[in-house]
């Protein structure tokens, strides 16, 4: 299986930026990072929104955004975010627009981005390796996250998103089989997805130590699994099991209940654990599709989803330069 080497978020964007930064706004030059742009009126007063879209002002006003919330758990959740949080960057149509960064109002936090006519666009790829002068691979991350992206479109009841965190560099290029063997402390692997009634749910995989547990007796919501758990604590090494998380993304993690659970086995030579032959199992049908991504990349779904945001806004672009036009010849 080839390896997949992640791209910079710079090289993601690129291609849909340049669209619409030179094409679609031909003639209107972005603002700097730290500067705003006055949001113009829209022509006919509507923007072209998919159902379950909605537009959110940022905390200050200046810009809004717009999020996908098919149902209220969601609305509210991203709305208390968006209360909390200011766009530094252009806007287009009163949307946040370009490249800029999202910030806390109090500046604890600070993520740059990119967004298209409001709709953030996560950076698909954003871990990097680069070979030093002596041959050794460094680690960049900007959140230390790796997104993945499948669906019609970024605002759909049938987009897909799977993250993987990880707090530390990777021993090699991600693949499917070694992947928990990088994973350290708070890693874990998440697939974001929609019911039919428009709720959020969370499927995640994670590696957990039951150490603290093993001759103390186990919480309750591990009893579905005491075998697995007993068989963990017997070994010699990190008593580490894999666990499978389902459940609202309202929901807390540990009020997510766990579905599936694996003692790992143990490398009786270097008595370590390894649950890379577990993540398969645990992911179950969802395996090949991340699989692919790890190998190949999300980029066609990901193209595909940013198109279809710049063919909606076309016609809005093409009646706003139309009453510019209109408005120079009076």
């Amino acid at each position: 299986m080839r390896s997949f080497r992640s791209r910079p978020a710079s090289r993601v964007l690129s291609a849909a930026l340049a669209v619409l930064l030179t094409g679609l706004v031909a003639g209107a030059t972005p603002a700097p990072a730290e500067a705003r742009t006055e949001a113009p009126p829209v022509p006919g007063g509507a923007l072209p929104l998919r159902p379950g879209e909605l537009v959110l002002p940022t905390a200050d006003g200046a810009c809004s955004v717009v999020v996908f919330a098919p149902h209220e758990e969601r609305y509210n959740r991203l709305a208390a975010y968006w209360r909390s949080a200011t766009w530094t960057g252009a806007c287009r149509f009163g949307l946040a627009h370009g490249e800029g960064a999202v910030a806390a109002v109090d500046g604890s936090w600070r993520t740059d981005t990119a967004m298209l006519y409001g709709t953030e666009i996560d950076p698909a790829e954003i871990t990097k390796f680069d070979g030093g002068q002596d041959g050794a691979a460094s680690w960049t991350s900007i959140t230390g996250k790796l997104n993945f992206f499948s669906g019609p479109a970024f605002n759909d009841l049938k987009a897909a998103r799977y993250i993987i965190r990880l707090e530390r560099k990777p021993a090699r290029d991600l693949e499917l089989g070694d992947l928990v063997s990088d994973w350290y402390g708070s890693d874990y692997l998440e697939r974001h997805t929609f019911d039919e009634d428009g709720r959020e749910e969370i499927m995640s995989v994670s590696a957990f130590s039951i150490d603290t547990y093993c001759g103390l007796g186990f919480p309750e919501e591990f009893k579905p699994f005491e075998k697995e758990m007993k068989k963990a604590c017997k070994k010699t090494g990190e008593k580490l099991v894999l666990l499978r998380r389902e459940g609202a993304a309202a929901d807390l993690w540990p009020d997510r209940p766990i579905t599936w659970l694996k003692s790992c086995p143990v490398s009786k030579a270097r008595k370590v654990s390894d649950c890379g032959p577990l993540v398969r199992s645990a992911l179950s049908k969802e395996a090949a599709q991340l699989e692919a991504f790890l190998t190949d990349g999300d980029a066609a779904a990901r193209s595909a989803a940013e198109q279809e945001i710049i063919a909606r806004y076309a016609p809005l672009e093409d009646a706003y330069a139309e009453s510019l036009l209109v408005k120079a010849e009076d």
